[in-house]
């Protein structure tokens, strides 16, 4: 589920290089069948993620950032576990309504897969045994066990900031694990967030928290969980130099954009109720990224593949299946996002992806309203 990608699928039009492709696993269309270039994405088929940490034996900061992954996850899933039952730890009970209890259930279930495909050995909800740093220290930050349905959601926000942290500077392949396990968690952070009534978070990108990091001088503007940067605002470079593999990745990317810009008024015209604003709202960030994502070939003097005049795509006939067209559009982009990130030499280019695969990964799951254990994945 979680293995890092190593190829892309996607035949682009001929003018679009495309990098060497590894094992992979072609995606059913689905809803949304477009006949030039659109949506369907990749996932590695193959060996599990555990299979390439275990593979890592030195003591790097790969190594140390997947340790790290483990610890935090295994909490989250502890506690997540919890309080579905109702019993935490030290014996105390909580009244928790069915639907969050369900929604509690299905959180575990999620990072149990995650568990489970990095190779870290599963048990009961007990608070996890703290990981190793890169210094050799026990890492504790992350492991104690959440008292409440809203205490999860901030943490499973505080986790998504700091996997997002962790990946800067890793090889491709480790940063778009920490970086799919960051959107996981920042869309089980909304999840929880919405079921316990609390405010919504805001935006959350890597430059956001590379900011936050940066703020030190008291005339720096504060920024908070909930009023992150806008994806995309400062993400293009003045100028660049991409490698065949990354402008293929971001012209395939790009493509998915104008296929989505093109689709989502059909989700508009037939999700009805107070749902429609929001698709309207999400319509106009697709045409953002887009834009952004010319701007950013256009910069490194790479051609911008065109979107087509029109593309197949079958109107739905309800809000139910509108809501499963825009589900698929942001689950194919987020797999698109995935595949930039597998061959992203550039900061840039990776920072830009990473927020694409969070911003695509945390509307999946408000439209179906489920979590995404394994974003940019089909399964």
């Amino acid at each position: 589920m979680l293995s890092p990608n190593t190829g892309t699928s996607l035949a682009p039009p001929a003018s679009v290089p495309v990098p060497p492709a590894g094992r992979r696993a072609f995606l059913a269309l689905g809803t949304l069948a477009l006949t030039s270039v659109g949506l369907t994405a990749c996932s590695s088929a193959g060996s599990a993620v555990g299979t390439t940490a275990a593979a890592s034996t030195d003591s790097g900061p790969e190594a140390a950032a997947v340790a790290r992954a483990v610890t935090t996850v295994t909490a989250l899933r502890a506690s997540a576990s919890a309080l579905a039952s109702g019993t935490l730890p030290n014996g105390a009970t909580l009244r928790i309504k069915g639907s969050t209890a369900k929604l509690l259930t299905r959180t575990a279930e999620a990072h149990t897969a995650q568990l489970t495909d990095l190779g870290s050995p599963v048990s009961g909800t007990t608070s996890p045994t703290p990981g190793p740093t890169s210094s050799g220290t026990p890492d504790t930050s992350g492991t104690e066990t959440a008292e409440s349905p809203s205490a999860l959601a901030k943490a499973e926000w505080s986790a998504a900031r700091t996997l997002l942290g962790d990946a800067a500077g890793l090889s491709p392949a480790f940063a778009g694990l920490l970086y799919r396990l960051a959107a996981s968690c920042a869309a089980n952070a909304d999840l929880l967030r919405s079921a316990t009534g609390g405010k919504a978070f805001g935006e959350l990108t890597v430059s956001s928290i590379e900011d936050d990091d940066e703020d030190a001088s008291p005339s720096a503007s504060a920024t908070s969980d909930e009023d992150a940067t806008t994806p995309g605002t400062s993400a293009t470079s003045s100028s660049s130099t991409l490698t065949t593999g990354e402008s293929g990745a971001l012209n395939r990317l790009l493509a998915g954009e104008h296929a989505a810009f093109y689709a989502y008024p059909l989700v508009v015209a037939h999700i009805g109720g107070d749902r429609r604003e929001v698709a309207d709202e999400i319509w106009e960030v697709h045409r953002q990224q887009r834009d952004e994502l010319e701007r950013l070939l256009l910069a490194a003097n790479v051609d911008p593949v065109q979107g087509s005049a029109a593309y197949s795509v079958t109107p739905p006939t309800s809000a139910g299946k509108a809501a499963a067209l825009a589900t698929t559009i942001e689950q194919r982009l987020a797999g698109l996002a995935v595949d930039v990130i597998a061959v992203a030499q550039d900061d840039t280019v990776t920072t830009t992806a990473a927020g694409v695969l969070v911003d695509c990964t945390r509307r999946q799951a408000a439209w179906t309203k489920k979590p995404v254990a394994d974003p940019g994945s089909s399964s």
